[in-house]
């Protein structure tokens, strides 16, 4: 059976752990035993060593609590996904010791990966990083990086292969700061072919400031988000010459305060100009309305995804969207703290939304996981999108209360029935019911064999790549967009096709899990269909194109105004 007893959860996860080379965490990724499932940890095999450094410390400070991204790219446009991870290092207020500079693995094609830091000009200081967005701003057919930190962003220019430290870092000079910078999306909110920068704030936090908090034995832990105000995020305007301006204040976006940890582009009202979600923590939820001037309404109250059931905002931390209920329409999904429901947000196509979790099987308040990210993908390949999500407490504290939330815990494959209503799927998740601790994940088709893959970090596990073995037999087809008139990565773009009687649609975007970047090419598993029947493609220029009869089991690449033609395939059918 797929779904498994909660008992059998419990002897499971503890069956993993007595089969791993120790139980610290940086055993999990060296590990060559593996849990019988889909999803295998191929770290050691593939080259992979590196682990988040988030400064721990007995204080406990509140900095401390968030930061691990990561991402999937094409950095060297060779049709291989390529890994970057982001680092920490010494905290605001900390030592002045070596700060560790991030990790960026060239994907070699065999299953494995090589460090590539210093040649592909990584290897600098940004500061006490957390996360990372990825996308080509100038429209020159190279993926660039933005990396957010604790007092700022950086912004890299990707020259061939090589990043380069944008001079005066573009425009993006953060007003008013230091801001603790999270995740961020890239987004064409004016739709004039030019990616445009969405950037989440979270609390009002300073060394100086930073408060100890107890728990009821008296014991040192982390405090509350709401121990700390919030912060208003930041928007830029893409110049079109390498540069930004903020638009914040012009964009009305300024007086808007929240502890900002997601944040996506999705049509909410399907007007064809892209809104944007934040999710905020222990704060109100931001659904901000494009009104197509240049600015935005925040309508999350109307719309019914700023609270959680009982009107009282929750721990809103990474999101997803996807047409989970195959209608045409994108729903909203959100992660939250331990003992808090999951949120699903149903939309009803009119630009509202109406609380689905109960329905969806994700409404239990008593929930025991904490999670950051989340992310969408149909690892089954059986035409349904499901979720992947990683977790991880913030407090050791809870071990001794020998409860059923743990400090360290398994991540969860939220596997759709159908319509949008979801299972725990522990007996597919394989590896991922190692516990550990995860901030970021990303999803990506390494391999390019059709199946997505899963890549996590996160403070004190290791950078851990999951590769997904199952759905054989099962077919699939992936596009990779090239705008012309709309911006070069496609962005906001959405593909429907019609496969086996079935519709599914996928929307192109930048800034979905937390603090991270998953593989932008859409993806669709096909189930015993072999081919697509019809593929459509709205541009965000307002192009739609229709192609017909594509094959299965291959990727394709589809320019805007031109032609969809199939890629031959690198990396296909690795096995590990």
């Amino acid at each position: 059976m797929r779904i498994l007893h909660r008992t059998m959860i419990v002897a499971l996860v503890a069956g993993a752990l007595t089969m791993l080379t120790g139980d610290h965490p940086r055993h999990v990724g060296a590990t060559r035993m593996h849990i019988r499932g889909l999803f295998r940890d191929v770290s050691l095999d593939a080259g992979i060593r590196f682990q988040y450094d988030n400064d721990k410390s007995d204080a406990h400070r509140f900095i401390e609590t968030t930061g691990g991204g990561c991402a999937f790219l094409d950095y060297d446009n060779d049709g291989l996904l390529d890994i970057l991870a982001i680092q920490g290092g010494p905290a605001p207020g900390s030592s002045t010791r070596h700060r560790p500079h991030h990790v960026l693995y060239r994907n070699r094609g065999d299953g494995t990966f090589e460090d590539v830091t210093a040649i592909a000009g990584l290897d600098k200081d940004t500061g006490y990083s957390q996360g990372v967005a990825a996308a080509d701003y100038d429209n020159d057919g190279w993926t660039d990086l933005l990396i957010t930190s604790y007092g700022g962003v950086t912004l890299y220019h990707n020259h061939f292969g090589h990043f380069e430290a944008v001079p005066g870092n573009g425009g993006l000079h953060e007003q008013g700061g230091p801001h603790w910078a999270t995740s961020a999306a890239w987004i064409d909110y004016d739709r004039d072919g030019k990616l445009d920068l969405f950037i989440c704030h979270y609390a009002s936090w300073f060394p100086d400031i930073d408060r100890p908090c107890f728990d009821a034995e008296q014991r040192r832990i982390y405090c509350m988000p709401s121990t700390y105000a919030g912060d208003a995020c930041a928007l830029y305007h893409n110049n079109g010459n390498g540069t930004f301006t903020e638009v914040t204040s012009k964009a009305g976006l300024s007086n808007l305060q929240g502890r900002a940890l997601g944040a996506l582009a999705i049509d909410a009202d399907g007007d064809g100009w892209p809104d944007l979600f934040v999710s905020n923590d222990m704060s109100p939820n931001w659904l901000l309305r494009n009104k197509h001037d240049g600015t935005f309404e925040n309508i999350g109250v109307q719309a019914g995804v700023a609270y959680g059931p009982a009107g009282q905002p929750l721990s809103g931390m990474g999101v997803a969207a996807g047409d989970f209920r195959r209608l045409g329409m994108e729903d909203l999904f959100v992660v939250n703290f331990s003992g808090q429901p999951r949120s699903y947000f149903m939309n009803d196509g009119n630009g509202t939304f109406e609380w689905g979790s109960v329905w969806a099987n994700l409404g239990d308040a008593d929930q025991p996981f904490l999670a950051f990210s989340v992310e969408a993908l149909d690892y089954d390949l059986d035409g349904n999108l499901d979720l992947v999500i990683g977790n991880g407490h913030i407090n050791e504290a809870v071990d001794a209360a020998r409860g059923s939330v743990q400090f360290r815990e398994r991540q969860q494959l939220l596997h759709n029935r159908g319509a949008g209503r979801f299972d725990d799927d522990v007996a597919s998740a394989g590896d991922l019911n190692v516990p550990r601790i995860t901030r970021g994940l990303a999803v990506g088709d390494f391999d390019n064999d059709g199946r997505p893959d899963i890549l996590v970090s996160g403070p004190g596990s290791p950078l851990t790549l999951f590769h997904n073995t199952g759905a054989d037999g099962k077919h699939w087809i992936g596009f990779r967009l090239e705008g012309t008139r709309s911006n070069r990565d496609g962005l906001g773009a959405r593909v429907s096709l019609r496969a086996g009687g079935r519709l599914q649609t996928r929307v192109v975007r930048s800034g979905s899990s937390y603090c991270s970047h998953s593989d932008t090419r859409p993806l669709f598993g096909l189930g015993t269909s072999r081919a697509v029947d019809q593929m459509d493609v709205e541009w965000p220029s307002g192009l739609n194109q229709r192609f017909q009869s594509q094959a299965a089991d291959r990727y394709y690449h589809v320019v805007e105004g031109g032609k969809c033609e199939a890629i031959r395939q690198i990396g296909v059918g690795i096995k590990k």
